[in-house]
């Protein structure tokens, strides 16, 4: 494993934010300027779901909007399910590839992490990681999953960090993420470009969004603010969010939002939530303005 400084390194920076448009671009279609990075809580994926063709061809489609998309809720302890998603995405002729992380969780029902990328548009720079929590402590259910990447045909280079946090502790883990970047800025003390991104479950009666955290402060943008909806069922919680330090904003283009599939893909509501109980959420960055 890589050494550890624990110095934290400082990204606060004087910098105009761009206003994001929280608009989806639809037909998803990526950008030779820009890379398009999200998040998408795939409910319960297991076996049960990928043998489902309809909904695998709508993950698929998703997916392939994406230059690197982080999942969530992957559910399977046999570890077909992932595999076979990234085929039907590489059916096309695409050239998609993942890693995954261990099944994480305290209880019996584990889940996973996963990044799923475009190896034409993004590079794996480093060994993926889950968050090693300090002796004698517990702070996440799922530990955070960290790795890092960098556009090719251009010079952003990234460190990122996923999450899907427990419901009933959503608070207390938001409140720890910022010790998780900290960390991550010990691994890589010459990066500066950190993405924390998931079901943060940051909204509703899990967490009030309208609060502090130790992501709020000067040292962070939340990409997805508290304005958009990102679930697909009736309820409207902004559950899943994309979190950027101070030092990356200079690379986010400002376009950020929901990728809404069901006005995307003409599906109906119960096609919909068959898919996921979350939309996928994303956040477009230059590739060529990086300053670290």
């Amino acid at each position: 494993h890589l050494s550890i400084r624990r110095q934290r390194q400082m990204c606060i920076r004087d910098r105009p934010i761009p206003s994001p448009s929280q608009t989806p671009t639809l037909g998803g279609n990526q950008s030779e300027e820009t890379l398009r990075i999200g998040a998408f809580n795939l409910q319960v994926f297991g076996p049960t779901k990928a043998s489902k063709p309809e909904v695998l061809d709508v993950l698929a489609k998703i997916i392939r909007t994406y230059d690197i998309v982080a999942v969530q809720e992957i559910r399977d302890a046999s570890q077909t399910a992932l595999p076979k998603l990234v085929d039907n995405v590489n059916s096309d002729g695409s050239q998609y590839d993942y890693v995954v992380s261990e099944r994480l969780g305290r209880t019996t029902s584990k889940e996973q992490y996963a990044y799923i990328y475009n190896t034409q548009t993004t590079e794996l720079t480093n060994t993926p990681f889950t968050y090693p929590e300090p002796s004698g402590t517990d702070p996440f259910h799922r530990e955070p999953y960290i790795a890092t990447f960098k556009a090719l045909n251009g010079n952003f280079d990234f460190t990122l960090i996923t999450i899907h946090t427990d419901p009933d502790e959503a608070a207390e883990e938001i409140n720890a993420l910022d010790a998780v970047v900290s960390y991550a800025q010990g691994v890589y003390p010459l990066e500066q470009d950190f993405i924390v991104m998931g079901d943060l479950n940051a909204d509703c009666s899990y967490f009030d969004e309208d609060s502090t955290s130790s992501l709020s402060g000067s040292d962070y943008y939340w990409c997805i603010n508290n304005s958009v909806d990102t679930t697909t069922k009736t309820t409207d919680c902004t559950y899943d969010r994309i979190i950027i330090t101070n030092a990356a904003v200079s690379d986010f283009t400002g376009d950020s939002g929901v990728f809404r599939l069901d006005t995307e893909y003409g599906l109906t509501a119960d096609e919909t939530t068959a898919v996921s109980d979350h939309y996928p959420v994303y956040a477009q960055f230059w590739r060529d303005r990086d300053a670290d």
